[in-house]
C-alpha cells in the first residue's frame, strides 16, 4: 500500500478521535491534520492552504459578523415580545413558541433562544395547563430541527464549501435556497410533531432560571438609525445571494464591503468582529477541505468509499448508501459536535458518491441536515445540555418524546433530499 495513502488514512482516522474527544478546539484538530499532509508530502502548500482564501470561506465569515450584528437588534427582542403579547392559551402557547424558536434560530444561536424567551416561559402562572418545561426542552430541539430552514442563513455556504473542495463543479453550487427547500419540510414536521405530541411526554418540573441566566446573548446599545443600517445591509447581502450570477463581482465582496461599511458607520468596530467571527468553525472548515484533495491524490476517498460499500451488501444501491450515512452522521451527534460530524461525514459522503458516478449535492444536504438535529442527549449540544439541566428532565422523557421525531424527521430529510436532487 502507499506510503502517502496510509499517512492520509491515519491522520482521516486521528483527526476523526479528535473531534469525538472534545479535549481540543475543532479548527485545532483539523488545521492539525491539513498541516500534517503538508508536511509530510501528501499535499503541497497551496494544496493545504489555499482555501484560507476561498470566497465561500471568505463569504461565510462575512456573514457570521452581520449575523451577530442582527441579533445585537431588537429585532429579536420585538418577536419575544410579540410571543407574549399574543401566545393566546393552551395548545396554541405551545405552537407559538415553537414557530418563534424556528424563526429565531435562524437569525441567532439555538443557546441565546433559550435566555431570550426565558420571561415567555417565566409568565406562565401555575394554572396554566402548559408549564415551562413543556416549553424548555421542546424549543432547544426546535432550534437545531429547523436551523437553515429559512434561506437566511449560512448552512449552504458550509456545504458548497465542502463540494467545491471535492471537485464539484460551480453550476452545481446550492444557492441561498437550496439548502433551506430541504430543510424546511422536516422542520415543519418537527414543529408540528413537538406542538401536538411531542411536548406532552415532558412532565411539568420546575426551571432553574440561574442555568439559563448565564447564557443570555449579547444586547447591543444600537439607535434606531444604526438598527437600521444594520437591516439594511443584511437585506442587501441576501438579495446579492439570491441573484449573484448578475453582479459583476464575487457576491463574497459584497458581503465584506457590507461589514466593512458598518464599521465606518461606527455600527461595528473591531472588537464586534473578532467576536461575531467564529474562528473556530472558519478554521475547522479550512482545515477540513483539503482533506478532499489528499483523498482523491492518494487514492483513500476510493478505500473509504469501498469500505464502505462492502458494509452494506455487493451492490447497496445510491439510497442505501445515503441512508447508511445519514444513520451514522445523525447517530454520532448525539454524542459530539454537530458541526465536527456534519463536516467529517459530508466530506466522505461527497468523496464517496463522487468515486460512484453519483450526485453529491443530496448525499451533502442531508448529512448536514440530520447532523444538525441534535435531540436526543444531553451531549448533543450546549443549549440541549443546558435545558435538559435546567429542566431536570429524565433520560427517558427525553427518548420518548424525541426517537419518533428523530426517525421521521430523517426519513423527511432523506426524501427532501432525492425529491430534489434524485439519485
Amino acid at each position: 500500500m502507499d506510503v502517502k495513502l496510509i499517512i492520509t488514512l491515519v491522520v482521516v482516522v486521528g483527526m476523526v478521535l479528535g473531534f469525538l474527544s472534545g479535549k481540543f478546539k475543532l479548527g485545532l484538530v483539523a488545521m492539525t491534520a491539513t498541516t500534517v499532509l503538508h508536511l509530510t508530502g501528501v499535499l503541497t502548500f497551496n494544496e493545504a492552504y489555499s482555501y484560507m482564501a476561498n470566497s465561500n470561506i471568505v463569504l461565510l465569515g462575512a456573514l457570521f459578523v452581520l449575523s451577530g450584528a442582527l441579533g445585537r437588534t431588537s429585532l429579536v427582542l420585538k418577536l419575544r415580545q410579540w410571543v407574549l403579547n399574543h401566545s393566546g392559551k393552551g395548545q396554541m402557547i405551545v405552537l407559538v413558541y415553537l414557530v418563534i424558536c424556528a424563526i429565531m434560530t435562524n437569525l441567532t444561536s439555538p443557546l441565546a433562544i433559550l435566555s431570550m424567551l426565558l420571561p415567555f416561559m417565566t409568565a406562565l402562572g401555575p394554572e396554566s395547563d402548559i408549564q415551562p418545561s413543556h416549553l424548555l426542552y421542546p424549543g432547544a430541539v426546535i432550534g437545531h430541527s429547523c436551523q437553515g430552514a429559512l434561506p437566511i442563513g449560512t448552512f449552504f455556504l458550509m456545504v458548497n464549501a465542502l463540494l467545491e473542495a471535492n471537485g464539484v463543479p460551480a453550476e452545481q453550487m446550492l444557492s441561498v435556497v437550496d439548502y433551506a427547500k430541504i430543510v424546511a419540510v422536516p422542520g415543519i414536521i418537527s414543529i408540528l410533531y413537538m406542538g401536538f405530541i411531542g411536548w406532552r411526554f415532558f412532565p411539568v418540573n420546575k426551571i432553574d432560571e440561574e442555568q439559563l441566566a448565564g447564557k443570555k446573548a449579547n444586547s447591543g446599545n444600537y439607535t434606531p438609525l444604526q438598527e437600521n443600517y444594520v437591516y439594511i445591509a443584511f437585506i442587501l447581502v441576501f438579495v446579492g445571494l439570491f441573484f449573484k450570477s448578475y453582479l459583476p463581482f464575487d457576491v463574497a465582496a459584497l458581503a465584506v464591503t457590507a461589514v466593512i461599511v458598518l464599521m465606518y458607520l461606527r455600527v461595528l468596530d473591531l472588537n464586534d468582529v473578532k467576536n461575531f467571527l467564529n474562528l473556530d468553525a472558519l478554521f475547522m472548515l479550512v482545515g477540513v477541505m483539503p482533506l478532499g484533495t489528499a483523498m482523491q491524490n492518494t487514492g483513500a476517498g476510493d478505500v473509504v468509499a469501498d469500505f464502505i460499500i462492502n458494509l452494506l451488501g455487493s451492490n447497496p444501491t445510491p439510497l442505501m448508501i445515503l441512508i447508511a450515512f445519514y444513520i451514522a452522521a445523525a447517530f454520532l451527534t448525539q454524542f459530539m459536535s454537530n458541526t465536527a460530524t456534519a463536516t467529517v461525514f459530508a466530506t466522505i459522503a461527497i468523496v464517496t458518491a463522487m468515486s460512484r458516478g453519483i450526485d453529491p449535492r443530496p448525499f451533502a444536504v442531508a448529512i448536514y441536515a440530520g447532523a444538525t438535529a441534535a435531540m436526543l442527549s444531553p451531549t448533543s449540544s450546549p443549549s440541549i445540555a443546558i435545558a435538559f439541566g435546567a429542566g431536570h428532565y429524565r433520560i427517558v422523557d427525553v427518548l420518548k418524546a424525541c426517537i419518533p421525531l428523530w426517525v421521521i424527521y430523517g426519513a423527511a430529510t432523506i426524501f427532501m433530499a432525492i425529491f430534489w436532487y434524485p439519485i
